[in-house]
C-alpha cells in the first residue's frame, strides 16, 4: 500500500512540474511568434517564476529574460523605421530582461550531481548582453532626460558592470575607454540629482578616477559632503581639487580655492587659510578680495596690524574702487583710537591724559577718517561705515559732520 501511494505521489509531483513547464514552453513559443502577444507570454512565464517547482529552473528564467527582449527589440526596431513606441516601456523591458538573464545565467552555470556545468543557455545570454550594452546608453539618456535619475544611473551603472561580469570576462565588447569615462560621469551626474547624497559621493568618486571633466566632479563631490556635513572630506576633496587643479582652482564658476578659504576659515584653521592664500596670491596677485581676508586673518588671528594694512593697500592698488578694503583700513585705526582712549582714560594727571589724546587717540581717529568717507561715498548704505564716521567726528569735535552722517543715518532707518 505504502508503495502505491508512493508511486501516485511521485506521479502528481511529476505531473505538477509538466503543468509548469507547459507554462514556460508555452510563453517561449508565444515570444517566438513573428507577432507575439506579451502579455500572454509574461502571464505565463510570471506563474511559472512564482511557482516552487519552475522558479529555480535555468530555463523559466531564460525564458523570461527572452520575452523581455523580444519585447524590446520589437520596440526599438520600429524606431529605426520612425514609428512611435513608448521608451519607457521599451527600455523598461530592456532592463527587466538584463535582469532575469542575470538569474539565468547564475542557475545555468551551477554544477550538477557529478560537480559538472553544463550551460544551455549562457551563450545566448553573452551575445544578447553583449549586443544590448550600448542601448544602456540610450536608456540612461532616456530616464535622465524624464527626470528619473535614480533610472538613468541604474541604467548607465549597467552599461558600466557589464564587462566586470565573470561569464562576460572573455567577451570583446564595442565600448571604449573613452565611452566608460563618459558614462561614469553621467552616471555621477545622474546620482548627484536624485538627492541621495552618499549614493552621489559614491558614484562621484569613482568618476574621479578618470579625471574626465574633472572640474564638475570635483564641484558636485565638494557640495555633497557639505550637504552631508562632512567637513572633513569637504576639506581634504577642496585640498585635492587645488593642488590638482593649480591655477585653475581660481576658476570664479568653481571657486575651489575661495571655498577652501573659506572652509578653513569657518573650522578654525586660520594658518592653513593664510597659506593658501598666500599661495593663490603667489600665482595671482590682481585678486584684491583674497588681499582683503588675509588682511583680516592678519589682523583678527595675528594681531599683525602692519601686514594687514600692507595687505589692504595691496588690495586697493589692484582695485581702486574697493570699498570693503578702505572699510577695513578705517577699522585698523579706528580700533586703534578706541583702544588708546581706553587705556588714557586710566590716567589719572590731566595734562598727560590730553597729551595722550591729542596725540595717540584724536591722531588715531584722523587717520580712519579718511578711509572711512572714502568707503562711505562707495556703500552710502553702509551702516558701519555711518556708525564709525559719527564717532569720529564726535570725537574730532567737527560738529557740522556729525549733524550731516546724523542726518544721513536717520533718513535710511
Amino acid at each position: 500500500m505504502k508503495k502505491v501511494l508512493l508511486t501516485a505521489g511521485i506521479c502528481l509531483f511529476a505531473g505538477s512540474v509538466f503543468a509548469q513547464m507547459k507554462n514556460v514552453n508555452a510563453a517561449f513559443n508565444e515570444a517566438k511568434m513573428p507577432k507575439p502577444n506579451f502579455g500572454e507570454a509574461r502571464k505565463s512565464i510570471n506563474e511559472a517564476l512564482k511557482n516552487p517547482d519552475t522558479k529555480d529552473l535555468a530555463k523559466t528564467w531564460y525564458v523570461a529574460g527572452f520575452i523581455e527582449n523580444k519585447s524590446f527589440e520589437g520596440d526599438y526596431n520600429k524606431t529605426l523605421i520612425k514609428q512611435s513606441v513608448n521608451e519607457k516601456n521599451m527600455y523598461n523591458a530592456l532592463l527587466d530582461s538584463y535582469e532575469k538573464y542575470l538569474v539565468a545565467a547564475k542557475l545555468d552555470t551551477m554544477p550538477n550531481e557529478k560537480g559538472k556545468v553544463k550551460s544551455k543557455y549562457l551563450k545566448d545570454i553573452k551575445n544578447t548582453i553583449k549586443n544590448n550594452q550600448p542601448h544602456f546608453w540610450s536608456a540612461g539618456a532616456y530616464f535622465y532626460n524624464e527626470k528619473d535619475y535614480k533610472k538613468a544611473y541604474k541604467m548607465w551603472e549597467i552599461y558600466q558592470d557589464i564587462p566586470k561580469l565573470n561569464f562576460m570576462a572573455k567577451e570583446t565588447l564595442n565600448a571604449t575607454d573613452s565611452s566608460y569615462m563618459q558614462i561614469r560621469y553621467y552616471a555621477a551626474l545622474a546620482a548627484f540629482q536624485t538627492k541621495d547624497n552618499k549614493l552621489a559621493i559614491k558614484a562621484l568618486n569613482e568618476a574621479k578616477k578618470d579625471n574626465y571633466e574633472i572640474q564638475d566632479i570635483y564641484y558636485y563631490l565638494v557640495y555633497a559632503y557639505s550637504q552631508e556635513k562632512d567637513t572633513v572630506n569637504q576639506l581634504n576633496t577642496l585640498k585635492e581639487a587645488v593642488e590638482v587643479l593649480g591655477e585653475k582652482a581660481n576658476d570664479p564658476k568653481y571657486q575651489f580655492m575661495s571655498q577652501l578659504i573659506n572652509l578653513c576659515i569657518y573650522t578654525g584653521k586660520g594658518d592653513d587659510a593664510i597659506a593658501y592664500l598666500k599661495k593663490a596670491l603667489e600665482t595671482n596677485p590682481n585678486i584684491a578680495e583674497y588681499w582683503k581676508v588675509l588682511a583680516v586673518l592678519y589682523y583678527e588671528n595675528k594681531k599683525d596690524e602692519a601686514n594687514a594694512v600692507q595687505c589692504l593697500e595691496k588690495a586697493i592698488s589692484v582695485k581702486p574702487d574697493y570699498a570693503d578694503a578702505y572699510g577695513e583700513l578705517g577699522r585698523i585705526y579706528f580700533n586703534k583710537a578706541v583702544t588708546a582712549s581706553n587705556e588714557a582714560s586710566l590716567i589719572k594727571n590731566d595734562a598727560e591724559y590730553q597729551k595722550v589724546r591729542e596725540e595717540v587717540v584724536l591722531a588715531a581717529y584722523k587717520k580712519a577718517l579718511p578711509y572711512y568717507e572714502k568707503a562711505h561715498s562707495m556703500k552710502p548704505d553702509e551702516n558701519e561705515y555711518m556708525i564709525a564716521l559719527r564717532g569720529i567726528y564726535y570725537n574730532l569735535g567737527d560738529e557740522a559732520n556729525l549733524k550731516k552722517i546724523e542726518a544721513e543715518m536717520n533718513a535710511s532707518e
